[in-house]
Order: structure tokens, then sequence, then C-alpha cells
């Protein structure tokens, strides 16, 4: 016989969702948008044009080109190399551009996975590779994040005041100040972080009793922390400088790929390239570096402000996305199963080599 004394059994809750019929028309306004913006990007785009500009690059232009790309991939890589201790600027670049590479064919987390793999294999203490990529991720995204503001503020001071830039640097500036307040916090709070290895090591234990003891949670938080603080005390500053120059480097590799198809680079123009891709950097953020969607809204942002054709930016655009996007992916794959030889034919390290207990 039931025990009518037992309480009831609990009915499941549900976290509230966003219901269907809205998420189905944010995706309907995101594609109506990009749409409109890939259709005033492509009207009156004459191809042969953009085909013969794409195969008459000169032997020097593409040299220089080469040049701005690995001018680019060091400041992608400085970070890395200044943040974590024993890394070598040329290990640095090849755990970048091979990250890149996966990053751009495979979700997010195996860029990073492929990164500490890596780190490892060199003989890069855990604590040392998590910090440095920890910080040097998160310093780029708070460069990406403040492009825009710099971009309106230059526009606004040179030429007018553009609303659509506004509301960009007004809304990514806020996201880049958040992180940024977020990350100087974390590198002062060793309370905090000792409180947050204690409360994690608690529910690992309650979940798994044999798992470590909270203490020792504790500790290793508070040593990623105090080990992240005194790597950007000493070296953050020339961190943070590599970032702000990667900004510049970026756009103005693409006001030369546009140069190189035939834009001519005048003064005003410059001045309109240079702001309106700082203005929509943030979008490089986007599977396949917003690919259609940084280049729409770039061009329409060009177009709104110069006498430019479309077919020059569609040219310049393609040029840039081979130099930035196409060849590191083809060199970063082939960085990738360089590493897996190498790694799989060195001896094994000491911690590897020695039986577990």
């Amino acid at each position: 016989m039931a025990d009518r004394s037992s309480p009831p059994p609990a009915t499941p809750t549900h976290r509230r969702k966003v219901p269907k019929p809205v998420l189905r028309l944010g995706r309907i306004l995101l594609v109506a948008i990009v749409a409109w913006l890939l259709l005033r990007l492509l009207r009156g785009v004459d191809w042969s044009e953009v085909g013969h500009a794409l195969t008459h690059l000169s032997l020097w232009q593409i040299a220089v080109l080469l040049v701005a790309m690995l001018i680019r991939r060091s400041l992608l890589a400085a970070p890395l190399a200044l943040l974590v201790a024993g890394l070598s600027f040329v290990r640095a670049m090849v755990s970048d551009v091979a990250a890149a590479a996966v990053a751009t064919l495979a979700p997010s987390p195996g860029d990073v996975v492929l990164r500490l793999a890596m780190l490892r294999s060199w003989g890069v203490d855990t604590t040392d590779a998590t910090s440095g990529l920890a910080l040097s991720t998160t310093l780029f995204y708070v460069a990406r994040l403040a492009a825009p503001a710099l971009g309106f503020a230059i526009f606004w001071g040179a030429r007018t005041f553009y609303a659509p830039f506004a509301w960009s640097a007004l809304l990514f500036g806020a996201g880049a100040a958040a992180l940024l307040g977020g990350l100087l916090y974390a590198l002062r709070a060793e309370r905090t972080a000792a409180t947050i290895g204690r409360l994690l090591g608690r529910l690992l234990h309650r979940l798994r009793p044999a798992t470590q003891a909270p203490a020792v949670w504790e500790h290793r938080l508070v040593s990623f922390q105090s080990h992240s603080a005194e790597r950007m005390h000493h070296r953050g500053w020339a961190a943070v400088l590599s970032q702000l120059l990667l900004v510049a480097v970026e756009a103005g590799l693409l006001v030369l790929c546009l140069g190189f198809v035939g834009v001519r680079l005048d003064g005003p123009v410059v001045l309109v390239m240079l702001c309106s891709f700082m203005v929509v950097y943030p979008l490089s953020g986007l599977p396949l570096m917003g690919a259609g969607v940084l280049d729409a809204t770039y061009a329409a942002f060009v177009s709104d402000h110069t006498a430019v054709e479309a077919t020059d930016l569609v040219a310049g655009l393609l040029v840039w996305r081979v130099a930035v996007q196409l060849v590191p992916v083809i060199i970063g794959l082939l960085t990738v199963v360089w590493w897996r030889h190498s790694s799989a034919m060195a001896p094994p390290s000491p911690e590897e080599a020695a039986p577990s207990a």
C-alpha cells in the first residue's frame, strides 16, 4: 500500500527557452540583412574585371603581400610568445597558424586543444600554457572589440559624425570595456580565485568523491591567477601594444589589396577604408572570418563615402581573403602534419617515460 504521507513526486522544471517563432523571425531578419548587403555589394560588379585583377598581380605586389602577411602572423603570435615562459617566437607562430587553420575548418574548442597539445609536446608547463593562452586570447578580443571605437574617433575627428560608426563603437566598445575590466579584476583578485577554486573543488568532490581534495583545486586556481598576474606585470604592456599594432596592420593590408587591384589611394579614400575596416573588424570573429557579412558591410560603408566602384571593392576583398585566410589555412594544415610527424618521432619526456604510481 502506498504511503500517503510521502510528498508527491517533483515535476521536472524546464528553463525558459526563446520561442521558436522568435528564433525563426530573428534568423529571417539576419538572412534578409545579409542578403540586402550582398546585393548592394554585387550590384553592377563586372566579374571579368574582377578575374583580371586577381590574376594580374605583379611579382613585386605578391612579394609585398607576403611580407605583410608575415608581419600580421608575427603580431598575432606575439602575445603567446611574450606570456608563455620558455616559448620561442617561432614556435608561437607555428602554434598560432596551426590553430588558425583548425579554427577555420573545425568547431571552436579544437584550436585550443591543438594549441595545448603542441605546447605540452614542446615541454611547456601546463600552468604556463593555459595561462598564456587565456591571456593572449583575451587581449586579442579586447583589441578586436575596441577597434570600432578607434575607427569612429578617427573618422569623427578627421571628417564628420557618422551614426552607424557611432553605434558600432558604442556596442563593441562596451564589450571591450567589460572584457578588459574583468581581466584587470581577475589579475588582482587572489582571494576570489581561492574562493572559486575551493567551491569548484567541493562541487567536484561531491560529484566524484575520488577526485582531489578542494584544497588542491584552491591551490591550482590561486597558482594560475598569481602566475597570470606576474606575466602580465612584466610583459603585458608589450602584448597589448602588439595587438594595437595588429589592428593597424590588418587595416593596412586590406588597403594594400585594394590599391593593387586598381583603386586610387588618395588621402580621403584611405581614411574611409581604414576607419571602415576598424568599425567592422569585430565581424571577423564570425565563422570563416565573417565571409560575406564583413565584406558586404565594409563595402557599404566605403561606397557611402567614396566613389570606389563595386568591382574594385570585390576584387580587393577577394585578394585580401586569399592573403589572410586561404594561404594561412594551407600553411597551417601543413604545419599540423609536420608537428604530428615530429612529435611522433621525438622521444618521450621524462614525465611520460616515468611509470605511473
